[in-house]
C-alpha cells in the first residue's frame, strides 16, 4: 500500500488547518462532477482552495499510481537513475513526488502545467519529496505543439484524458523527443485510458522505442474489443480523505493504465504481466497473464509445490520474470475483466 511522503502529507495537514471539511467536500465533488463531464482542469480548478481540495481528495491515488508506474520501469531498468525529470501536466507536482521516492538521485525537476492553482501547489509540495533537487515551474498551454526541455525521465500522469485525440498524438511526439532516456504516462483504468495508451504505445514503437512496463513483450497489444489492461493499485486514506470522499474504508482501489518507455531496451522483460486477479482452488492457482504469445491462463497446480509458492505471492500486475509454463489457450472472457 503506497501512501504520500510523510513531509506532503505534513504541509497537506498544515494547509488544512482552519478549512470548513464540509465546504472542501463540496468543491472536491464539484471538481469530480466537472471532469466526469468532459472538462478540463482549468474549468475544474479556479482556485487555491479547489486546489488543496484535489489534493486531499485525489492526490494519494494519482501518486500511488504513478509510484506504481515507476516502480514497475525501475525493476525493469535496475540500472536506470535518472538526475532529472520533466513532468508535464503536473498538477499538484504528483510525478516528481512519485519520482524522488523512486529514484533518489534525482537533482532537477521541471514541472509544467497551465492551470495557476495547481502550479503554485506543486510549488510548495514536490520540493519537499526532494529536497536535494532543483524545482522550476512553468505555466504553459501544453496542447500546442512546442518544445520542451529535454530530461532522463519524462512524465505525465492522467493529461492524455484532457486533450482531442489529435492534441494526444502531437504531445505524445513532442513528450518522446524530450526524452533523454524514459517515458512513462498513466491514465486512468478504463476503457477509454487503455486506449489511449494503446495508441501511445504503437506511436512510440513506431518512433522507436521500446516497451518497458508493463508489458512483457514488444509486438501488437493482444487486448481487442471490450478488453483493456489496467492494475489496481491500493490507496491508504486518512481521516480528511475519507471525510471528503465519504468514504468508510482506510483504503480504496485506483485503477491505472500505464505505459513506460526507454530509448534503450529493458534489462530484464518479463516473460508474463498478470492482468487479474488470481483464481485458488484445491487443485492449484489459476493466473491471467499477457505475454509474448499473447493472453492465456497460467497454471500452477497444487502438487508442483514449488511454482505454487511462487504463484501464491503474485498479485494483479505483478511481473513475471522467471519462465514458467507458456499460457494455455482461452477464448473466454479474461479474467482481467472481472472486479477485482
Amino acid at each position: 500500500m503506497t501512501g504520500l511522503p510523510a513531509a506532503v502529507r505534513q504541509a497537506l495537514d498544515a494547509m488544512l488547518a482552519g478549512k470548513a471539511r464540509a465546504a472542501l467536500g463540496e468543491r472536491s465533488r464539484a471538481i469530480t462532477t466537472t471532469y466526469r463531464g468532459g472538462r478540463n482542469s482549468s474549468a475544474a480548478l479556479l482556485s487555491d482552495d479547489d486546489a488543496l481540495a484535489y489534493a486531499v481528495a485525489r492526490l494519494p491515488a494519482t501518486f500511488a499510481a504513478m509510484a506504481h508506474a515507476l516502480e514497475q520501469a525501475r525493476q525493469a531498468q535496475p540500472e536506470f537513475a535518472p538526475t532529472s525529470l520533466l513532468d508535464v501536466g503536473c498538477g499538484p507536482g504528483t510525478a516528481a513526488m512519485a519520482a524522488a521516492a523512486a529514484f533518489p538521485g534525482l537533482r532537477q525537476a521541471a514541472l509544467i502545467d497551465r492551470n495557476g492553482p495547481f502550479l503554485r501547489l506543486a510549488a510548495k509540495l514536490a520540493p519537499l519529496a526532494a529536497p536535494e533537487a532543483a524545482f522550476s515551474v512553468m505555466d504553459a498551454d501544453i496542447a500546442g505543439k512546442r518544445t520542451f526541455p529535454p530530461a532522463d525521465l519524462v512524465t505525465a500522469g492522467y493529461v492524455l484524458a484532457e486533450l482531442a485525440p489529435s492534441q494526444c498524438d502531437r504531445l505524445i511526439a513532442d513528450l518522446w523527443g524530450a526524452t533523454r532516456s524514459m517515458l512513462v504516462l498513466t491514465e486512468p483504468g478504463t476503457p477509454q485510458g487503455f486506449a489511449r495508451l494503446k495508441r501511445a504505445r504503437e506511436m512510440l514503437i513506431a518512433a522507436g522505442a521500446h516497451v518497458v512496463a508493463p508489458c512483457a513483450h514488444h509486438g501488437p497489444c493482444p487486448m481487442a474489443g471490450a478488453q483493456f489492461c489496467r492494475t489496481p493499485v491500493r490507496v491508504q486514506r486518512s481521516r480528511d480523505h475519507r471525510a471528503l470522499k465519504g468514504g468508510a474504508l482506510a483504503y480504496e482501489d485506483e485503477p491505472v493504465a500505464y505505459l513506460a518507455v526507454s530509448r534503450a531496451p529493458p534489462a530484464q522483460r518479463p516473460t508474463h504481466r498478470i492482468i487479474g486477479p488470481a483464481v485458488a482452488t484445491k487443485i492449484g492457482i489459476t493466473l491471467p497473464g499477457c505475454g509474448p504469445a499473447g493472453l492465456g491462463m497460467l497454471h500452477a497446480p497444487r502438487r508442483d509445490r514449488e511454482l505454487h509458492r511462487r504463484f501464491r505471492k503474485l498479485d494483479w500486475g505483478d511481473a513475471v520474470l522467471n519462465h514458467i509454463q507458456p499460457p494455455e489457450a482461452d477464448d473466454r472472457q479474461p479474467a482481467h475483466e472481472a472486479s477485482r
